[in-house]
């Protein structure tokens, strides 16, 4: 017969293991928030989550483990939050877009420290680097479907779209580092308002490509 995992109040060992790792996951992002990237240690986190290090050591190998998946996590809220806003969103371009930067902008705004691991310059963690490059892929993949949504007549391997869809994750990827690191002091919805003018001119500037 196969061995039954052991329980404590009708909660597994796996569970509690997981419990725990999602409680050091927020940790490192409290840490962050407090402390900056200089302040990131398995200690710092572990003293965070009130657990013990070996408890950071029994979910991840190292520190470099535990800020990718402190990232991977960041990016599934964020794309969570963003694909629900703009699923939820009337048909239009400006009601798309708009759902769009906005999911962005308060994801951003909500939790400062998981939008300074996300964004392009404001956290530099090379363990992070390649993740950041590959999840960028995403976004633009993100960014082109909208794009072929508001403009359905394009060929779906249309080439412009696919440059307009980079433009737009790397203009709106400076801007939001600038906004979180407060560079760019515009105020919340004046900075969603001009950022779904920008989207909305590159848009109008691809049906001339």
């Amino acid at each position: 017969m196969a061995k039954q995992a052991r329980t404590y109040g009708g909660v597994t060992a796996d569970q509690r293991r997981a419990t725990r790792r999602e409680q050091l996951l927020e940790a490192a992002f409290e840490v962050l928030a407090l402390d900056g990237p200089g302040g990131l240690t398995i200690r710092a986190v572990a003293k965070q989550a009130g657990l013990s290090t070996r408890f950071v050591y029994e979910s991840f190998t190292d520190l470099d483990d535990l800020v990718v998946a402190a990232f991977e996590l960041a990016f599934r809220q964020m794309a969570a939050s963003v694909d629900a806003a703009v699923a939820a969103a009337a048909p239009g371009r400006r009601t798309q877009v708009t759902a769009l930067v906005e999911a962005l902008v308060d994801f951003f705004s909500s939790a400062p420290a998981k939008g300074k691991l996300l964004s392009t310059k404001a956290y530099g963690h090379p363990a992070v680097a390649a993740r950041r490059l590959a999840r960028s892929e995403n976004v633009s993949r993100t960014y082109g479907a909208l794009l072929h949504g508001l403009l359905p007549d394009r060929p779906p391997d249309d080439p412009a779209i696919d440059l307009t869809a980079r433009f737009l994750v790397g203009g709106f990827g400076e801007t939001s580092t600038a906004w979180i690191q407060q560079s760019l002091p515009y105020p919340r919805d004046e900075f969603v308002h001009d950022n779904v003018e920008l989207f909305l001119a590159a848009i109008a500037a691809l049906e001339r490509l």
